[in-house]
């Protein structure tokens, strides 16, 4: 009993006599902290645990309850506050959710926004009948976005053809204003041999004869290429008055051809690189590049300087017609004048027309035969020629077509050129046909 004097308290006395044991009605227990348990298989683990002694009224009781853990933590918080652990990690799981929420709905956003670029044709269905709206306006855009295309391809082919200031703005011309003006010059030159190139009736000088000796040089190159048989003509009035106005007409169109109402010597250059540069291209690309080359040099050119180019291409003219002057009218200061105001007009006519973005071509003679033979002799046409003699008849058939009993016969000589215009003023139409402003003046 000696272990058990320890843990029960003494008698007040010791001769008092024998010991009574008294057993508390209820006992209290007592709570002891013992160290962590080393053998934990988690060393990150500890415990807190309690021994809590109790008796259940026998000697047997004392002791009867082992320890137990009542609380597993880990090592690292059991130095800390607990409130503000379990605070961490509640704050720790909703930092993790909201982060969670928003990347998923950046993804979301992401995969409908590339959704939204993505086009789907709709289909139609074959029982519903006639196509619905939706799908008429889409064959509408389709059609107006090939229109749109084909727009874009050609103006990028016309770009690609020249660089510069490509077609000029000018307003189109109205072919019959066109036409008149070619119209009044013809008859001018008309009154001009009539006027002055022909034998007073009343004068008693004689008749001027002309000798072949004297037609040489341009004057004979002109004939040669404008008329045959005009050595035949010149032994009469008539003849010599028609030949008058074939070389007017020719020096006129030389000078428009070979650039001479900008000057002979700046013609003559701009001709030469004109051929050299457009010898491989079609009549639109020609085109481009002389309005590009020529409207900035037209540009600059003054009233004294076309004044200048007018008087000396008269003045050529009036020496190459000496062979025909008759002696009344030897350098006539009015047959001067009058051949001035032709010119004059011509020179208006090609800076006007230069500036337009159709061409006009000035040409003796002009064929809308797909068979004719550039070699072989001019035949007349009277879609494009008018016999200056009248010596067929003419007329309307039942469709309202012109037609002409000269159709068909050779060309003997050309009086007067034709003017055709090519494109319709606005830089296209190229590929339409042409328009003959003004028919050639011929003689059959």
């Amino acid at each position: 009993m000696s272990g058990l004097n320890g843990l029960f308290p003494s008698s007040s006395t010791q001769n008092s006599g024998p010991a009574v044991l008294t057993v508390p009605q209820q006992s209290t227990p007592t709570s002891t902290s013992i160290p962590a348990y080393s053998d934990s298989p988690d060393k990150n683990l500890i415990g807190t645990c309690r021994l809590t002694n109790s008796t259940d009224g026998t000697i047997q009781g004392f002791y009867s309850n082992p320890f137990q853990c009542t609380k597993l933590v880990a090592a690292s918080s059991v130095k800390g506050n607990g409130g503000a652990t379990a605070a961490a990690v509640v704050f720790a799981l909703l930092f993790a959710g909201t982060a969670a929420l928003l990347a998923f709905v950046w993804w979301r956003g992401r995969k409908i926004n590339s959704a939204e670029g993505t086009s789907y044709a709709l289909k139609e269905n074959p029982e519903q009948g006639p196509p619905t709206e939706i799908s008429t306006l889409q064959h509408q855009l389709s059609l107006e976005r090939r229109r749109v295309t084909d727009l874009q391809a050609a103006l990028l082919s016309q770009s690609s053809q020249s660089t510069g200031a490509g077609w000029t703005n000018a307003q189109p011309k109205d072919d019959r204003e066109v036409k008149r003006s070619f119209v009044a010059v013809f008859n001018e030159i008309k009154d001009f041999a009539g006027n002055y190139y022909r034998a007073s009736s009343g004068s008693s000088a004689p008749s001027k004869r002309i000798s072949l000796r004297e037609i040489d040089g341009e004057l004979k190159d002109i004939l040669d290429e404008c008329v045959s048989g005009w050595d035949k003509m010149l032994g009469e009035q008539k003849g010599r008055m028609l030949l008058v106005r074939i070389i007017v007409g020719e020096v006129l169109r030389r000078a428009w051809v070979d650039g001479e109402f900008m000057g002979r010597k700046v013609g003559k250059a701009v001709n030469v690189v004109e051929r050299e540069v457009t010898r491989n291209a079609n009549i639109q690309q020609s085109h481009l590049w002389r309005l590009q080359t020529l409207t900035p040099l037209l540009a600059t050119m003054d009233s004294t300087s076309k004044r200048k180019n007018v008087v000396s291409i008269t003045e050529h003219t009036l020496a190459l017609l000496e062979p025909f002057n008759p002696p009344s009218q030897s350098s006539s200061p009015a047959a001067k004048k009058f051949l001035e105001n032709i010119v004059n007009r011509m020179s208006g006519l090609y800076f006007s027309l230069a500036n337009q973005n159709a061409y006009y071509e000035i040409t003796p003679y002009y064929s809308l035969s797909e068979e004719a033979n550039p070699e072989a002799p001019a035949t007349y046409e009277h879609a494009t020629c008018d016999d200056v003699e009248q010596k067929f008849d003419t007329g309307l058939d039942a469709r309202g077509k012109e037609w002409s009993a000269a159709e068909g016969r050779e060309v003997r000589g050309f009086v007067f050129p034709a003017v055709i215009k090519h494109g319709d003023g606005r830089g296209g139409g190229w590929e339409e046909g042409v328009v003959v402003v003004y028919k050639a003046q011929v003689i059959l």
